[in-house]
């Protein structure tokens, strides 16, 4: 390829296919509010989430640090959706007002089933086909001049300590069968599964 095959763009977002989660949290009232995010990753049994400042998912993990990153699968979208424009912080940040309401009962607006943890307090969404329950370990503050357009935002370093996972998609009583698994993905502010052939594994398989 040459120089002439690219095209320098400035593109609103850079979500290249991420998988979506929705990140159980702790109110004030000890209630489970539930909100979808879709930048994380995971390293190990230690998981980073992107948080934008003015969300009350950034205010309730600082307060009480545990959470329960659950996965949807692709056929949850609409309901991944319809919590989409709601937040748990009244009243609604400036910055989120125009797009924003709203919300205190997350698990009603979505029609979600909250289920009991194991090890930690908020609750686990049933519809998800698997649950990671997490703690807290740091907080770090991110930069940039994007992001502080949006307000400023947080990576929250939390390490699982109990994956719950749907018996569908176990394999040899511990492993996830990647054939038959399929996380609900954000292409760019679009909502995928997973599709296609299997082109190999890595050696580590």
């Amino acid at each position: 390829m040459t120089d002439s095959s690219f095209q320098t763009i400035q593109p609103t977002i850079l979500y290249f296919g991420t998988p979506v989660a929705l990140v159980s949290l702790l109110n004030e009232d000890g209630s489970t509010n539930i909100a979808p995010i879709s930048s994380f990753w995971a390293l190990g049994w230690t998981m980073m989430l992107g948080l934008l400042d003015e969300t009350k998912t950034a205010e309730n993990l600082a307060r009480h640090p545990e959470c329960v990153v659950n996965i949807p699968s692709p056929d949850l979208w609409r309901q991944v959706e319809e919590l989409a424009p709601l937040t748990g912080k009244d009243p609604v940040p400036d910055l989120k007002a125009k797009q924003f309401h709203f919300e205190k009962d997350k698990f009603e607006a979505g029609d979600f089933t909250p289920m009991l943890s194991e090890l930690v307090e908020p609750a686990r969404v049933a519809e998800c086909p698997m649950h990671l329950e997490a703690r807290v370990r740091h907080i770090h503050r991110m930069g940039g001049e994007q992001l502080e357009q949006l307000g400023g935002g947080v990576a929250a370093e939390v390490e699982i300590v109990r994956v719950h996972a749907d018996k569908a998609f176990v394999t040899e009583g511990k492993h996830i069968d990647p054939e038959k698994w399929s996380p609900l993905i954000y292409n760019f502010r679009h909502y995928f599964r997973l599709a296609g052939q299997e082109l190999g594994k890595t050696f580590r398989a």
